[in-house]
């Protein structure tokens, strides 16, 4: 039996999300299928492979599956070196893989953390059903994206159609200026300016500047612009030092 069809109760799965109200259901929803865990305001050191209860008679508990938010998870795996396949941790123990639960899934962002070791990235309004079987799914190390992020990766590719002079005239398009002004900040004539700016329309598909810029932030076209992973504000956490990632894990206690 596959990993993947096995059902429940062996696998330990780490709810890490940011959001109290969304890592409390992911937590609910997995229970029939893996023993997942609701961190709380705990974290997880970046890079760790396994957690298990210290002390005599206790085993070691394999976490297979970690489920975070955007953010979470790529700065918890800015310092996790980068592995073929599943990877390993030390002792031949399979190391984690990440699942990512978002209320944004613009292209540029799921290539971004699949680029950084996320396996799977679903919109955090996604069924039930379609949340469970990302998890198995990642679990069992096969890459997962739901509808709307695979859509919107779809979309994005045109983003590798743009050039680096397109990309600096979009963003300051998107940032509602002029041609002259964009020209002078670029160090380009405004003709030149113009002309970019005809391409950008063509390859969006947009008729008019504000169009072009609402189609680009729609898909994501720019990676490097700041995108809130939750609407609603939630307090920050506490700085954790670098090393350490976003989350720090306790040890689970032994089954």
């Amino acid at each position: 039996m596959s990993l993947i069809e096995r059902p429940p109760a062996v696998l330990d799965a780490i709810v890490v999300h940011r959001n109290p109200l969304l890592r409390a259901g992911i937590a609910a929803a997995l229970s029939p299928f893996f023993r997942a865990h609701d961190t709380g305001d705990d974290g997880l050191p970046s890079g760790f492979p396994s957690l298990g209860a210290a002390g005599p008679g206790s085993r070691s508990t394999s976490v297979r599956l970690v489920i975070a938010d955007h953010e979470g998870a790529l700065q918890s795996l800015a310092g996790v070196p980068r592995r073929g396949g599943a990877g390993t941790a030390s002792g031949g123990v399979p190391a984690p893989q990440w699942l990512v639960v978002s209320p944004v899934t613009h292209g540029g962002r799921v290539r971004h953390a699949m680029a950084a070791g996320v396996l799977g990235y679903v919109h955090a309004a996604c069924a039930l059903e379609e949340l469970r079987d990302a998890a198995r799914a990642v679990a069992a190390g096969r890459r997962y994206l739901c509808r709307t992020a695979a859509g919107a990766v779809a979309e994005g590719w045109l983003g590798d159609e743009l050039t680096p002079r397109e990309r600096d005239v979009l963003r300051m398009l998107c940032l509602g200026l002029d041609n002259k002004s964009i020209g002078l900040r670029l160090g380009v004539a405004a003709g030149t300016v113009k002309t970019h700016v005809k391409t950008l329309l063509q390859k969006l598909g947009a008729r008019s500047r504000t169009q072009a810029a609402t189609e680009a932030l729609r898909r994501g076209l720019l990676d490097d612009e700041p995108v809130a992973d939750d609407p609603v504000p939630l307090p920050a956490r506490p700085s954790r030092g670098a090393a350490q990632g976003l989350y720090r894990l306790q040890p689970l206690p032994a089954a």
